[in-house]
């Protein structure tokens, strides 16, 4: 049995294919179009998973998609609904004009009757339209608040017309479509991501997001083949909208750029933290608000883009973080020390609700096995202080925590909703197997695309580049001799990583022992901010050698303070707080991987690298194409690809 999964029209675009249970693909939009958490439907990341199964379509079982607009729709409907309304009045109130009180009562059914209207059509599957009218009642805002609900709604008819946007990217007949169509609410499809591919059988579970289907958080408790919701914070309300917001404030205005702020934390401290305190507010039963005034998201709307590009969003901050920090810093400007600390601030209240959210989790299953999911999942600071903060003793963190690994929670939820209590039919002749119940553990982040010795060779000659072949043995000696001698080392190996790290098959290398080697990854290859720091890979045996903790961390998602005596040892991976955001690397797997960090160890007694992703202000290179490309135009010293290495 196939099960297709897909993220669309949002951030990360994304497919995956499950066969039976088990992973066959998992990808990115961008790696394939090159755009940055590109947010249109995965086109091309649909048909490669065909492609890794040898499939068509019309193989495929259940299709399903990591949104459901029915989802929590009366909710929608009354806040557009009261937001629209308010403003309205509010406008025709300042008109002041005899007669105001019959048009401020006409002025609210209408705009009742257009959201009503457009909610009906968006249940029928239709495209909805909601008229806008000519009279704006003075109302600058009305205006664009009637075109955000129009675009969302839009935006929602094409997530509920799956099998039609589907077909139009394949370029095939709806005829020739015979799965199922699934639409999976958002959290759910985040809590799926975190459970079914992980080693426990029974687990506390935490999606916390920015929004998804009206929710911005979700706890849940998972068991076998189920999850039971436990509660929710709902919209306005959201840990990542605050994130969001504070990091459009400090400057930096694009989508992603919160990994920025968490970057930049450590170099402060967090004076405005009362601030912060009153800005997100903790609840009982685990829940959180935010302080409405410092936000505009729930009253005037913000745009966003959706489209086949980058998505954008508008400005979510309110004046009211101006009177409570000072001016907003503009794009570009010098960094100061109170940005800093308002980033410092903002970091130690994400954990304080986080754990407070957390807390009530455990104490509420009374267990200690934690899958973690979300956007926010991604902050690895946070999360590598959950077993110092909370009484979870294993945390499970899939390697696409974001959006786009609810593509593959899609998979397994429709997976474990249906095909675990049906036979599966093989072949042509009618006979039927019982699905095979062992549970599938995503172990690696490997689910992407490969080439072979002849495609990589090809390139290289298409490219008229000089190259020399080396046996496996002597690949991982003569990288690790380079990368020991100082040299900035591409690595493009196996199938690609999903998810946002480079976990060793697309990466760049090099010597942690280096003070200066971030300077050199800034000004010959990454051109990013210098308060950023890169990350080591670790042999998973030497963890406790250099680290405080040793929670396995295979996919970079944590973490931990590296000890003291270490620092001056690996300074090119130390953070300013004496951090550093790990990858545990295991010969189980990625072989090659560990093949390499072995033999530098060997050579400089340090069980680690320097790894940093193979690209340069774009997405992770995909291709043997893009590899060359990217070693073409920056100043890396070496490109071992495949068994192939190019030198300048």
């Amino acid at each position: 049995m196939y099960i297709l999964g897909i993220n669309a029209y949002h951030g990360d675009a994304a497919a995956a294919l499950i066969k039976d249970g088990r992973i066959v693909a998992a990808v990115e939009e961008e790696r394939f179009n090159r755009i940055k958490h590109c947010a249109g439907f995965p086109t091309e990341s649909v048909k490669y998973c065909l492609r890794v199964a040898g499939i068509e379509i019309d193989a495929v079982d259940h299709v399903g998609i990591s949104r459901d607009p029915s989802a929590h729709l009366h909710k929608k409907v009354l806040f557009a609904a009261r937001r629209l309304g308010h403003r309205g009045t509010e406008a025709r109130r300042r008109t002041n004009k005899p007669g105001s009180e019959k048009q401020e009562a006409e002025g609210s059914r209408q705009e009742t009757t257009t959201i009503t209207e457009a909610s009906e059509a968006l249940l029928r599957g239709t495209s909805p339209t909601v008229r806008e009218g000519s009279n704006e009642n003075g109302n600058g805002n009305r205006r664009s608040i009637l075109r955000q609900i129009r675009d969302r709604l839009g935006n929602a008819a094409k997530v509920r017309d799956l099998s039609k946007e589907l077909a139009t990217a394949l370029g095939v007949p709806g005829s020739g479509l015979r799965a199922h169509f699934h639409n999976i609410e958002h959290h759910r499809a985040h809590l799926a991501s975190s459970f079914f591919v992980s080693p426990f059988e029974r687990a506390a579970l935490l999606s916390i997001d920015g929004f998804g289907d009206f929710v911005s958080t979700m706890w849940a408790e998972g068991e076998g083949n189920s999850i039971e919701i436990l509660g929710q914070v709902e919209y306005p309300h959201s840990t990542g909208i605050v994130y969001t917001a504070t990091t459009q404030f400090l400057g930096f205005p694009y989508y992603g750029d919160e990994g920025k702020v968490m970057g930049l934390a450590p170099h402060g401290t967090p004076r405005f933290i009362e601030q912060f305190r009153d800005l997100l507010r903790t609840e009982e039963d685990g829940k959180f608000s935010l302080n409405l005034d410092y936000f505009r998201h729930h009253a005037e709307g913000v745009d966003m883009t959706w489209d086949n590009g980058s998505p954008k969003i508008g400005r979510i901050f309110s004046d009211e973080y101006a009177r409570a920090f000072g001016p907003p810093r503009k794009e570009g400007e010098p960094l100061t020390d109170r940005d800093s600390d308002i980033a410092a601030s903002l970091q130690l209240r994400l954990e304080e609700v986080a754990f407070h959210t957390l807390n009530h989790l455990h104490q509420r299953t009374g267990l200690t096995d934690l899958g973690l999911s979300g956007g926010v999942a991604y902050n690895s600071v946070m999360n590598g202080k959950i077993l110092l903060h909370t009484p979870f003793r294993r945390v499970f963190i899939q390697p696409a925590a974001g959006d786009s690994g609810t593509a593959l929670g899609v998979c397994y939820q429709i997976w474990n909703d249906v095909a675990q209590v049906v036979n599966l039919r093989r072949g042509g002749d009618g006979d039927r197997t019982q699905v095979n119940n062992s549970r599938y553990i995503m172990d690696g982040a490997y689910t992407g695309p490969e080439f072979s010795a002849e495609e990589i060779r090809r390139e290289l000659e298409n490219s008229k580049l000089k190259s020399k072949e080396y046996s496996d043995q002597e690949l991982t000696e003569r990288a690790a001799r380079d990368i020991a001698d100082g040299a900035v080392v591409g690595w493009f190996q196996g199938r690609m990583e999903f998810g946002p790290r480079a976990l060793g098959n697309r990466s760049i290398v090099a010597d942690p022992r280096r003070a200066n080697m971030r300077d050199i990854l800034n000004q010959r290859i990454k051109k990013r901010e210098p308060f950023r720091p890169f990350a080591p890979s670790i042999l998973a045996e030497h963890v406790a050698d250099y680290f405080e903790q040793t929670h396995p961390a295979p996919t970079m998602l944590m973490v931990y303070q590296i000890k003291p005596e270490r620092h001056a040892e690996i300074p090119a991976v130390t953070h300013v707080d004496g951090s550093g955001r790990l990858q545990t690397v295991s010969r189980e797997m990625n072989p090659r991987y560990y093949q390499l960090i072995e033999e530098f160890h060997k050579l400089s007694g340090v069980p680690m690298v320097l790894n940093t992703s193979f690209n340069e202000n774009e997405p992770i290179v995909c291709t043997p194409r893009d590899a060359i490309d990217c070693f073409l135009k920056t100043k890396m010293d070496v490109l071992y690809i495949g068994n192939y290495a190019l030198r300048r």
